[in-house]
């Protein structure tokens, strides 16, 4: 057939669809990139749009009209929504979980009734500081089955107690969290787990680390992470409690100790498999990502069609192929005018889209290693940039890249690209914008976001013993091999500092 015979020569480009004789979604392993066409070389389209929205082959109908910015609103409606499932709806139980809301709002955050000493909130909602020698507070939720988790990062290395806590457990100005029954928490500064007595437990902490406080009801356990590895399990056999009355997201904190806390506003940045957010993710995230990963798509069909510019070309002049540059404007406005449509609907949801699926996407276009793709996400922002609410949510990504840089590690064997390179060269170039600089330099987190950007983690003891496992000199008592592995560890060293030197 003459559509067989027209699955040769390998191109991956504007026309490259799944062609697997079903649906891609239930064989995307078995499926592979091939140019369509039909005997008279049309639908091409079509097929096109398909492989951009991750479609059925054949279930856009041919078109009769231009490809517009309300063609493809239509299709993302009719066809994408069609064979959309939404995870959500798969079944993440979330019962369990107890929301104070005599606030009015069913955002999880800090119970003010709860603290006591002294505690400041530097910046809504949830970074915080203990002005009082030692301060205490849990959040306005609670849990009493299921598996639950929230995240800290380290704004200071110094005493603090995370973990969680009953109603029953008092707090006072020398007693907190982990200091009575039904009470548990881990202090990264003493390297101690705490329930009523102190034991050794975990590793030492520094600032940047993010901590995962898990809570299994199921098994009645609680354990920690660190920068999600698991420092194990601290506490076994925890008391089970009834409905509405189980255990709090709970802190203490010494005088100038600083923590953000993340309950789930916002992507967690080590989520632990099994463990749910004590708030829940806003139901237009799923659907947001989606959509970004069809402009994903989108990006990537016409990088490779300009690696292949040649071949493409020689199609073209045979009108088998559409210029995917002629796509590329309508169908990105189109999914930019629904994905804001669906941010502008449920309040929150810009904050967790721009921290999560937004950033992920900038970052995937840009690339993590240079050299970057500058062409492509000017491209992005450029469109990105003309719709209202676009400034609000690269507010927030903006944000999100200096945490980043704050809780980067570095990884050795992949320097200089390594720790927080990738989020500050992303920011950088953003910020040449002058429009985003202005946006940056006015925002009430300027300064915040400055200092993260201005940030670069340390390591502790155990992230110094996994870069340099063997430590040797001439006239230790240690085996003669540690010399050649201590050579092998300092020249691995030295070349990843020659590597980031330029940087400096």
């Amino acid at each position: 057939m003459a559509e067989d015979g027209l699955r040769t020569g390998g191109l991956s480009s504007g026309l490259a669809v799944i062609l697997n004789g079903g649906d891609k979604r239930e064989s995307s392993s078995k499926s592979h990139l091939v140019s369509y066409c039909d005997e008279f070389g049309h639908q091409s389209v079509e097929r096109t749009l398909e492989h951009i929205f991750d479609l059925p082959y054949k279930s856009i109908s041919p078109l009769n009209g231009p490809v517009d910015t309300n063609l493809i609103r239509a299709i993302i409606k009719n066809d994408f929504l069609r064979f959309y499932i939404n995870p959500d709806d798969l079944g993440s139980n979330r019962d369990g979980v107890y929301i104070d809301k005599s606030s009015g709002s069913n955002t999880v955050a800090i119970e003010e009734s709860s603290i006591c000493g002294d505690i400041r909130i530097i910046k809504p909602p949830l970074l915080l500081e203990s002005l009082g020698m030692f301060s205490s507070a849990r959040a306005n939720v609670c849990v009493w089955k299921g598996k639950w988790m929230y995240e800290v990062i380290l704004e200071t290395s110094g005493i603090q107690q995370l973990g969680w806590a009953t109603l029953s457990c008092p707090f006072t100005d020398h007693k907190g969290v982990g200091d009575a029954d039904d009470s548990y928490a881990f202090d990264g500064k003493r390297v101690s787990k705490w329930n009523k007595e102190a034991e050794t437990y975990g590793q030492s902490w520094v600032v940047g680390d993010v901590i995962g406080c898990c809570i299994d009801l199921d098994n009645d356990e609680i354990s920690f992470y660190r920068n999600g590895m698991s420092l194990g399990v601290a506490f076994h056999g925890i008391r089970k409690m009834g409905a509405g009355v189980g255990y709090y997201p709970a802190i203490s904190l010494s005088q100038g100790e600083r923590c953000e806390l993340n309950f789930g506003g916002r992507p967690f940045k080590y989520p632990i498999e099994g463990f749910l957010s004590l708030q829940a993710p806003p139901s237009a995230n799923s659907l947001a990502t989606c959509l970004l990963r069809c402009l994903s798509r989108l990006v990537e069909m016409q990088c490779m069609e300009r690696a292949e510019f040649n071949s493409v070309e020689k199609l073209r002049r045979l009108k088998r192929f559409v210029p995917l540059e002629e796509l590329f404007n309508p169908v990105s406005r189109g999914i930019y005018k629904e994905f804001f449509a669906l941010l502008d609907a449920e309040r929150g949801s810009m904050e967790y889209v721009g921290w999560g699926s937004l950033l992920s996407f900038m970052m995937e276009v840009f690339g993590m290693q240079a050299p970057h793709d500058y062409t492509s996400l000017d491209k992005v922002l450029d469109l990105l940039l003309e719709f209202q609410g676009s400034n609000l949510i690269l507010e927030q990504v903006i944000n999100a890249l200096s945490c980043s840089c704050k809780t980067a590690s570095l990884v050795l064997t992949e320097c200089p690209y390594t720790g927080p390179y990738s989020y500050l060269a992303l920011a950088c170039h953003m910020l040449r914008r002058e429009e985003l600089m202005l946006l940056w330099w006015k925002s009430s987190d300027f300064e915040l976001s400055f200092e993260g950007f201005l940030s670069c983690k340390s390591p502790n003891k155990q992230d110094l013993q996994c870069m340099m496992p063997s430590v040797w000199w001439p006239g230790s008592c240690e085996d003669v091999s540690y010399e050649s592995n201590m050579m092998l560890t300092t020249t691995a060293l030295s070349g990843a500092v020659s590597k980031v030197s330029p940087y400096l």
